[in-house]
């Protein structure tokens, strides 16, 4: 008997009956059926199965303009509109053409990229899951399988506004400035863009046939299914979890919350992220599992439950969500030392993934500081070093590190981050002490882990380079509003230090011929510019490297 794949022209529907569709398809190919279907959602968020919509989506925009669906399978969230077509392919899983999710994402994706081919659109499939012509994104793919079925969904946009996109989901509010739209509308390539008539109707026929071929099936036309009743929109309401962190990882940045009961015993857990996770229950079932263990052993724990069998994700492997385990218990850690506000504030950085907060404590020689946090009116802005005016709390950064013998420099572009990181690594220094925002560790931490640093970093607040759409202009050192550094907390952290390495009781020379006095107690604040006669003037040129 010859193997058949049913497929259906496109579905036009309200996103809430979305997920009935997806059921209705994986019923199809749980009873032996490999089904292919066609989708256009009215506007909405798709999220993956795994996501958290507070960290995904822009909530503030989104609210009440459209609804918030989740799909079944794993990676990032989508903006959607009738532009997008949706393919969904479920298929018995023994019919599936590869094990290896790498391979099955690969093969799964040619039909597409050959449906385009027949438009005169060279394509191709760029791991981990994107489609992609001259290396412009056309569209993204998704997979879920279980023992039975696999569920495989492509989302090819026709045309896509950027603007749109940039607003619903939650990324640097950079992107939206007129150079950021610019930058991201070249990184996307909408089918209309190179064949401007094209109907989505016109791309059915030649993905059921490059599929059937695919899966060795014959493509038969048929009605689409009959759908179940309507889901709720995803709730945006939830209780904080008391200690969560975060690692980035090739398939995306995957977070574990931890809500806690009776002292460090967890009462509840969760995986979070736009990870491309085919194993559908994988992250519920650890999750699960930690519930009634102490917070301090969950990197043990997580260990033996993925010792059994190796995590089905594009990306991320066992070792990662092991070491998610670490960090959390680091976290916490570092929340009953301090405080579990300051903690939320405190990121570590381990090259071997090993150490934890003491040792990296112990190993800090130098303090970095953003140049962002310097007030703009301070001639030292844009310059390595400070005088200690009294007038900002960088100044006050500045104090603590250097009555504690530590060199401190301020990092005036990405490229003087870059090589000022090459000379620690040059140095042997053992870690470092940084500020700065979380958003630019996510974005740019291949940095940090080139130089191979630890280091123990402090998130800045305030008006941010990423808040104020300006992050081209801070990379190159020319970003003027004032980020604010807590020196209350870097007090804090460097008092931590000081019970691991005994601060010197002599005065500290600042490397410029300027002794200053460690005994002096000068209140730092954020306030206007006051004149400082004694203050050195910056010199000329460009900024001191160390």
């Amino acid at each position: 008997m010859s193997v058949t794949l049913s497929w259906h022209d496109a579905h036009i529907l309200d996103p809430t009956r979305f997920a009935g569709y997806e059921q209705a398809l994986l019923e199809c190919a749980g009873a032996g059926q490999a089904v292919l279907g066609f989708v256009r959602l009215s506007r909405c968020a798709l999220i993956g199965a795994f996501e958290d919509p507070q960290r995904a989506l822009r909530l503030s925009y989104v609210a009440d303009r459209f609804p918030i669906v989740r799909r079944l399978t794993g990676g990032g969230s989508l903006s959607l509109d009738r532009d997008t077509l949706l393919l969904v392919l479920a298929v018995p899983r023994a019919q599936a053409p590869s094990e290896s999710l790498v391979d099955l994402m690969a093969a799964l994706c040619a039909p597409p990229v050959a449906a385009m081919a027949h438009h005169g659109v060279e394509a191709s499939f760029a791991t981990p899951n994107d489609i992609v012509t001259a290396g412009r994104k056309i569209g993204s793919a998704f997979l879920l399988r279980t023992e039975t079925v696999v569920l495989f969904e492509a989302a090819l946009t026709l045309s896509l506004d950027v603007e749109e996109l940039l607003k619903t989901l939650r990324l640097p509010l950079e992107k939206l400035s007129e150079q950021g739209l610019l930058t991201a509308r070249s990184r996307f390539a909408p089918l209309r863009t190179h064949v401007p008539e094209l109907q989505p109707a016109a791309l059915h026929l030649p993905i059921a046939k490059a599929m059937g071929d695919a899966l060795l099936a014959r493509p038969i036309r048929v009605d689409p299914p009959a759908l179940g009743a309507r889901t709720d929109p995803v709730s945006t309401q939830e209780t904080p979890a008391d200690v969560s962190a975060f690692l980035k990882t090739s398939g995306g940045v995957l977070y574990l919350d931890v809500w806690l009961g009776q002292g460090p015993i967890v009462r509840q857990a969760r995986f979070v992220g736009g990870i491309p996770c085919a194993d559908q229950g994988l992250f519920a079932r650890l999750a699960d599992s930690l519930v009634g263990t102490d917070v301090g052993v969950l990197e043990g724990m997580l260990a033996d439950l993925l010792s059994v069998s190796r995590p089905d994700i594009l990306g991320v492997d066992a070792a990662d969500i092991i070491y998610l385990g670490h960090l959390c218990a680091a976290r916490y850690r570092i929340g009953t030392r301090l405080s579990v506000a300051d903690a939320a504030q405190i990121t570590l950085f381990s090259p071997d993934r090993t150490a934890d907060a003491d040792r990296l404590l112990a190993a800090v020689q130098v303090v970095l500081l953003p140049y962002c946090a310097k007030p703009s009116w301070c001639k030292w802005r844009h310059r390595d070093g400070c005088p200690e005016c009294g007038q900002c709390a960088v100044g006050e950064a500045y104090r603590l590190a250097r009555e504690r013998g530590l060199e401190v420099i301020t990092i005036t572009a990405y490229e003087h981050l870059c090589t000022v990181l090459a000379n620690l690594k040059g140095r042997d220094v053992g870690a470092f002490l940084g500020v700065c925002c979380t958003d630019f560790f996510l974005k740019r931490d291949y940095a940090f882990v080139e130089a191979g640093i630890g280091a123990v970093l402090i998130d800045i607040g305030g008006d941010t380079c990423y808040t104020l759409r300006a992050e081209e202009a801070a990379y190159a050192g020319r970003f003027e509003a004032q980020a604010i550094l807590d020196p209350d907390l870097l007090a804090k952290v460097l008092s931590w230090r000081d019970q691991l390495v005994p601060m010197p009781k002599t005065a500290v020379d600042d490397g410029a011929g300027v002794t200053k006095n460690p005994s002096r107690r000068r209140r730092a604040v954020n306030g206007p510019a006051q004149v400082d006669a004694c203050a050195p003037e910056p010199v000329d040129g460009p900024p001191r490297l160390i």
